[in-house]
Order: C-alpha cells, then sequence, then structure tokens
C-alpha cells in the first residue's frame, strides 16, 4: 500500500497486525443468514469497526456498520460468481462493501481488489476498482 493510504487506514484506528474481537460483527451477519467464511472473518479481525476518513477523495467508508437485513445481494454475486458477505459502507455510505468467500473484495459496482490491502489502495489512491463485468 501507499504511504498515503497508509497514513489514512493508521489515522482511523487500523495498524499492522490489528487483530479485533469480530464475534458481535459475525453474529449481527449469521442472524441475517450469512455465513462468516475464514476470509470474511479475517477481513474483519483487521478491518472492522473502523471510520475511514478518506481525505484524498473526501469520503468516509465504515467497517463499523450493523446491518439490519440481508438485502439483495444476488446480481452482485453473480457477477462475482461467489458469495458475498456485507462488511461495510464505503463512498460515504452510497455503495456496499463486500468480502467474498476467497478473499476477494468487492463493493455495489465491481471488484476493488483480490484482497483487502489491495481494495483500501483501489479505494483510497484512486483507481476504484474495476467495474462488473471487467474482470
Amino acid at each position: 500500500m501507499s504511504n498515503e493510504t497508509m497514513k489514512i487506514l493508521r489515522n482511523s484506528g487500523w495498524y499492522e497486525g490489528r487483530n479485533i474481537d469480530t464475534k458481535e460483527i459475525e453474529e449481527n451477519l449469521e442472524k441475517l443468514g450469512f455465513i462468516i467464511y475464514p476470509e470474511v472473518k479475517k477481513f474483519l479481525a483487521e478491518f472492522g469497526n473502523l471510520v475511514i476518513e478518506d481525505t484524498i477523495n473526501d469520503e468516509t467508508h465504515n467497517t463499523g456498520v450493523k446491518f439490519r437485513s440481508q438485502g439483495a445481494f444476488k446480481a452482485e454475486e453473480k457477477y462475482a460468481q461467489e458469495n458475498l458477505v456485507p462488511v461495510g459502507f464505503i463512498d460515504s455510505d452510497n455503495l456496499v462493501l463486500f468480502v467474498s468467500e476467497s478473499g476477494k473484495v468487492y463493493c455495489s459496482t465491481g471488484k476493488l481488489g483480490d484482497n483487502a490491502k489491495e481494495a483500501w489502495e483501489s479505494l483510497i489512491g484512486g483507481s476504484g476498482g474495476k467495474p462488473w463485468g471487467r474482470f
């Protein structure tokens, strides 16, 4: 990750090796019918419960959201070709952030990265990821 991306994440409370207790987040998602895959749990442990003030793009990204309903993410899963679990909101709450069962990170409009760090770099660093159907 770039120094700028790391600085924004650190200012939000993230640090290398972060490993929070994810029990409450997992229980909330499981009540809604989501399966907490190992890669989802890994993402939540490192990046869960953060409010990231993205000063580069003037946006907020929130991984501390409690979802109230499962929602209709079937279209996104069809594009991703794997199961997705919502883990927060990005772009000032305009897009849902997902982690797939394989650990890839997506949002409502496409793929952000093959892993969490690549996704944060795409999102904060400015490339914005790849729209559905273009990866």
